[in-house]
């Protein structure tokens, strides 16, 4: 009978214990739950994350870059409907294209610039600082690819502007004794600002406040015409709903949308805030408001005269004094109070317009 053949002596034998531990298994094996590019998954999540962040600081780079082009495209006087429907459609409103690019490019600057500081200190102190390399390489790029605006000549000329639109009311009062008074302030001359301040030279000094305030509130609305149409050419990206042709400049103090939902996106990601963008509409529009309410109590005031029949008496010094006697023209106190209410009412109305637009924009710079 034909018996199994023996173990040789130095082979181990198998044995049938269930317990005992199996080969190792081969490297295929082990990875089978790694990406073929030997990467966790855990990796591949933050891969995606980064190359999202650096496809949304691409799309912003394009949308300053169009806008920029959109800039040069422009009219030199853009006409913009003041609403949608009824009579706004039809009233058009005027914006200057005057300076654009300089508001535009210093908005560029700024946000980049602050955006930059932010990945550089980021990749400073990261374990990994080649981790946003390409976002800061992008960055850095694009802000070495923009004009630095002429902040000098810009100043200067708009104080010159200001001098040449107060140069007609000269006779009214001269704008070049305001300039007197301001170097005497500069050279801490106090005997030059007491003499201008004091007896016979507050009145000219007056005048002459006037006439500068006049001349450089020209030259605010001048300035605030391209910054309002910039706000428009930001909310107004990508272009493919409305054009400046089809859009209501009324809604445009109270929308943060287009670039700037961009902007707000990709610094709430990194964790820090958007640089304030300047309301200088705004700010100007409450200065007009408030002449506009200074005109409103001057109306009150004679509405109230009118209706007491006062008599208004005024001393104008001559070198020799005179007694001027000023009449107000005959007509009814209802007038004076109509035409009062009516500039009350308006003053109302776009005070209301101002607030709303402020808390738009404080929510928004809040929540950036």
């Amino acid at each position: 009978m034909n018996r199994d053949p023996e173990p040789a002596p130095n082979t181990p034998k198998s044995s049938p214990n269930p317990d005992q531990k199996s080969e190792p298994s081969s490297p295929e094996s082990s990875e089978e739950h790694a990406s073929p590019e030997g990467r966790t998954p855990e990796q591949e999540q933050e891969e995606e994350a980064r190359e999202e962040s650096e496809e949304r600081i691409r799309v912003l780079l394009k949308a300053y870059q169009q806008t920029l082009n959109e800039v040069e495209d422009l009219p030199t006087v853009v006409w913009v409907p003041w609403g949608r429907k009824g009579v706004g459609r039809y009233l058009k409103v005027p914006y200057l294209r005057l300076f654009l690019r300089y508001f535009v490019t210093y908005h560029i600057d700024r946000s980049l610039d602050t955006l930059n500081r932010h990945l550089l200190a980021t990749a400073a102190i990261s374990s990994d600082p080649d981790s946003n390399s390409s976002k800061r390489e992008a960055v850095k790029l694009y802000l070495q690819s923009l004009p630095s605006p002429p902040y000098r000549v810009l100043i200067f000329s708009a104080v010159l502007a200001a001098l040449v639109i107060a140069l007609p009311l000269q006779a009214f009062g001269n704008v070049f004794y305001v300039l007197d008074l301001v170097g005497a302030m500069l050279r801490f001359d106090v005997s030059y600002v007491g003499r201008a301040l004091a007896g016979k030279d507050l009145g000219p000094t007056v005048r002459s406040l006037i006439v500068l305030l006049i001349g450089l509130i020209a030259v605010a609305a001048l300035l605030t015409s391209p910054f309002g149409l910039k706000r428009i050419l930001f909310n107004l990206y990508p272009w493919t709903k409305e054009r400046l042709d089809s859009t209501a400049a009324r809604s445009h103090g109270y929308r943060v949308e287009g670039i700037y939902a961009l902007e707000e996106g990709i610094f709430s990601e990194i964790g820090i805030r958007s640089p304030k963008e300047g309301r200088w509409d705004l700010v100007f529009q409450s200065f007009l408001l408030s002449l506009l309410l200074i005109f409103g109590l001057c109306m009150a005031s004679l509405t109230l005269v009118v209706y007491m029949a006062w008599n208004i008496y005024l001393n104008v010094e001559t070198g020799s004094r005179l007694d001027t006697h000023f009449t107000v023209p005959v007509v009814s106190w209802t007038y004076y109070a109509l035409v009062t209410a009516v500039v009350f009412a308006l003053f109302v109305l776009l005070l209301s317009r101002l607030v709303r637009a402020w808390k738009k924009r404080s929510r928004n710079a809040a929540s950036g």
